[in-house]
């Protein structure tokens, strides 16, 4: 009976227990005419490690891609895909591709580069166009937003077209498939044509599951049931960014086991991960402290002179000023694209939930910027400019509130257009400037939470979000908790260490205005930086 159950769920069962004993599985011609062939079609040629990369995932079963941020994973693994299109396509031979992760945008973000790729080769091939079919899908359920890219097919998973969908996948057609969705709209796909109502199907050639730190492993076995029995994984990630969501605590994370996939495969069963190494994103002074902290000085900024493209030029109050809203001329320099780095600290403690002085700082930093972008790149929608030039990150949703309400009451922001939320929502995204409030200044209340306020997953997350800028309010009493278990401790020194030793080529005393049960009061602040 066991040994039935095994044959049926392999190559699933293999992968979780044994992933080094797989068989090589598909062959493959030289990968490097490949990657010639392809090569062509990238907006950017491939570094050395994302050649690597490229080369992994067919001469490998199963392949990991360490991406840090703004390293070019997703990129890498559109280059990937249109590298097996290729072989395929020339072959003759049907192809079956899975694409997942734990929500939907990271597999929209997947197939939007895909059919960028696709679109691209077919504009600037001198080659005849792809012989074959080429089908990309998205299942979900009816309760889900439809896919952003009107080239992805939406199939909602109770519909008349799911049926359709496993006809298509099951046809022996020389045609090629990719299909995204989460383990479990694809599981259901599967069990409407399993005669037992099992979530098993052996349905792809290659399965590629990206923000792979934020899927489980019970997940990720689920989606290995949908693999052919020569079928090829990649799991690309970042486990010193965000990681799954459980709904307990473990104190052991037994290898990897119950932290993610991608920890799982590296560390329980020795998989080595091809890591990225050049960052696209930031600037040196944001990435340099992710670099010594969490990357093993194996992470370069690409464009270490990046600034923020912004003129201050102004020295003192606008004359629209709101009067909802405090003013300082300090405000000019927190704003300076030549401070790419500042923390702003302050002595309070009692804010727990929301903070009023943090909510109308942050509040009154992103009008002044939206006022000098405004006049200094005319014609940039609202929409546009929550879209690329900022982001707000806190923790809680009641300071989120907080800050949206200031923007939409005082500032004439748009509700609809705002990006106020958690580092959660972030991961995977990127602004010209971040502006993160940690709200928390009391000293019960940080003790109750401390492990997740002082995360360094998400503080390395929330930090290298910014492509130019990176603003931090917090408190004192924050930086200076010193939490009785020795992990949580040391995971909070990236956070503390950041503040108070890494920013420190600006250190000020400073006061910053905000209003107090409505009276205007001055908060007594450090500023700190790196430039």
């Amino acid at each position: 009976m066991v040994d039935k159950l095994i044959k049926l769920t392999e190559p699933a069962h293999s992968l979780m227990y044994a992933p080094n004993s797989l068989s090589l599985g598909k062959m493959f011609s030289d990968t490097n005419v490949l990657y010639q062939v392809i090569r062509q079609y990238l907006k950017n040629e491939f570094n050395d490690k994302q050649v690597e990369f490229f080369h992994n995932a067919f001469q490998q079963r199963l392949s990991l891609l360490w991406g840090p941020p703004g390293t070019g994973k997703t990129t890498v693994l559109a280059g990937t895909i249109l590298g097996w299109i290729e072989h395929f396509s020339v072959s003759g031979n049907s192809l079956r591709i899975g694409i997942g992760s734990s929500n939907y945008n990271a597999i929209d973000n997947v197939l939007d580069e895909v059919i960028q790729l696709i679109n691209r080769r077919n504009e600037l091939s001198s080659l005849k166009a792809f012989t074959c079919s080429i089908q990309v899908t998205r299942v979900r359920s009816s309760s889900s937003p439809p896919p952003r890219n009107n080239q992805i097919m939406d199939i909602p998973s109770d519909s008349k077209q799911a049926q359709e969908l496993i006809s298509a996948i099951k046809s022996d057609k020389a045609d090629i498939i990719i299909i995204g969705g989460t383990w479990q709209q694809l599981g259901k796909l599967a069990e409407k044509d399993n005669p037992e109502k099992e979530p098993a199907a052996p349905w792809f050639d290659l399965l590629v599951i990206d923000e792979a730190s934020q899927v489980q492993v019970a997940a990720a076995a689920a989606y290995f049931l949908l693999l052919k029995s020569d079928g090829h994984v990649i799991l690309a990630g970042d486990h010193k960014q965000l990681g799954p969501i459980y709904g307990f605590q473990m104190k052991d994370s037994v290898q990897g086991l119950y932290d993610c996939v991608f920890s799982y495969m590296k560390e329980t069963h020795g998989i080595t991960p091809v890591q990225l190494y050049y960052n696209y994103r930031t600037n040196i002074e944001i990435s340099d402290w992710p670099k010594k902290r969490f990357y093993s000085n194996a992470y370069e900024a690409n464009f270490p002179e990046k600034r923020l493209n912004l003129f201050i030029d102004i020295d003192t109050k606008p004359a629209d000023w709101p009067e909802q809203l405090p003013w300082s001329d300090e405000y000019l320099r927190i704003l300076d694209p030549e401070c790419p780095v500042v923390v702003i600290s302050y002595s309070a403690s009692t804010y727990t939930l929301s903070n009023p002085f943090e909510a109308q700082i942050v509040a009154a930093l992103t009008l002044l910027y939206k006022k000098l972008v405004d006049k200094q790149q005319p014609g940039i929608s609202q929409q546009e400019f929550w879209n690329e030039k900022i982001g707000i990150v806190t923790p809680h949703r009641a300071q989120m509130s907080s800050i949206r309400n200031l923007l939409v009451d005082n500032a004439g922001m748009i509700m609809d257009t705002l990006f106020v939320d958690t580092v959660d929502r972030f991961q995977g995204q990127e602004r010209d400037m971040i502006l993160c409030s940690y709200v928390v200044a009391d000293r019960d209340f940080i003790s109750s939470e401390e492990s997740f306020i002082l995360s360094s997953r998400r503080f390395n997350v929330t930090l290298t979000r910014a492509r130019s800028k990176f603003i931090m309010l917090v408190s004192d009493t924050l930086l200076q908790h010193l939490p009785s278990d020795p992990d949580v401790a040391r995971d909070a020194a990236h956070l503390q260490l950041f503040a108070e030793q890494y920013c420190c080529s600006v250190y000020d005393s400073i006061e910053l205005p905000f209003f107090e049960r409505g009276n205007l009061s001055k908060m007594r602040c450090k500023l700190r930086g790196r430039f």
